[in-house]
């Protein structure tokens, strides 16, 4: 598609109890939608755990139940286009297409062209043992992911999670596809036409394809059966108690995907995104 379009959404990030000894965050990206919540407190004994959120970082930091998702540079984010991106460091995007074709890359400048917002996360806890840490997972338990979750623009979204010090994740949120006629392959470098599951890798000006880091959510998705929790083998962080980590937040359309086509131009859709988090000593 490469070509400019608007979607329109609000991000808020909250934080409410779930359940003895977890603790969870929520984030919205949606238009128009009021949350209630309460503080999630974790209490076994004289254990104690409480899962804080913020707008700001340092001493700065204010734990409240609902913090806006500040975004980090002045790019208006209800204007984007189309980028790819194996690391969410570097994006590309193409200024202009050829015979229909993507051939042309341009780095991406102050990150222009899709949404990049952060919050602050601190896991406060008193009783536990040295070295006891807080894994966060997703929880789709409520549907999450939205009610147009299987909306032709989140088959081509990507959001992506760089926490300090972790690697990023990068997320795909739908394993649904665009109908044929609303796919397209057209992204071509030195002759090959890339498939379904490449994206660009940019670096020192020039950009070769690579295999789609994008994972399904379900890979970091803790699920409920028959009253009890089955924690999924990848965590998206391990966080240390009383220490304050921020979390950056890409929400982005990869160029490369074959649902990147004129279909989503001027969609709208809702995304509720949950972190669950679990001790682990």
């Amino acid at each position: 598609m490469w070509r400019s379009f608007k979607t329109w959404f609000q991000v808020i990030t909250t934080v409410f109890a779930m359940m003895a000894l977890l603790a969870s965050t929520y984030a919205w990206f949606t238009a128009n939608r009021e949350v209630e919540t309460s503080v999630a407190t974790a209490r076994t004994g004289e254990e104690k755990l409480e899962l804080q959120i913020s707008a700001y970082g340092g001493s700065s930091f204010q734990s409240q139940e609902s913090v806006p998702i500040q975004q980090v540079n002045q790019t208006d984010a209800g204007d984007l286009m189309p980028v790819s991106t194996d690391d969410l460091t570097n994006f590309v995007y193409v200024p202009f297409t050829q015979d229909g074709q993507a051939t042309v890359f341009r780095q991406v400048e102050n990150e222009q062209y899709y949404y990049h917002g952060r919050v602050y996360l601190r896991a406060v806890g008193s009783g536990w043992d040295s070295g006891t840490k807080l894994n966060l997972y997703l929880d789709q338990s409520d549907d999450i992911l939205g009610s147009d979750v299987d909306g032709t623009m989140l088959n081509a979204a990507r959001l992506g999670l760089k926490f300090d010090g972790g690697s990023p994740v990068i997320l795909k949120l739908s394993e649904s596809s665009n109908a044929s006629a609303n796919q397209v392959l057209h992204t071509v470098v030195n002759g090959q036409t890339l498939g379904a599951n490449q994206v660009l890798h940019s670096s020192g000006g020039s950009v070769s394809p690579v295999t789609d880091p994008g994972a399904s959510a379900e890979d970091y998705t803790v699920t409920f059966e028959n009253n009890g929790i089955q924690v999924p083998q990848n965590a998206l962080y391990s966080m240390e108690l009383n220490t304050i980590y921020p979390v950056d937040i890409y929400f982005y359309l990869e160029g490369c995907d074959p649902d990147c086509s004129e279909s989503i131009t001027l969609k709208q859709a809702d995304l509720f995104l949950a972190f669950y988090g679990v001790i682990s000593q």
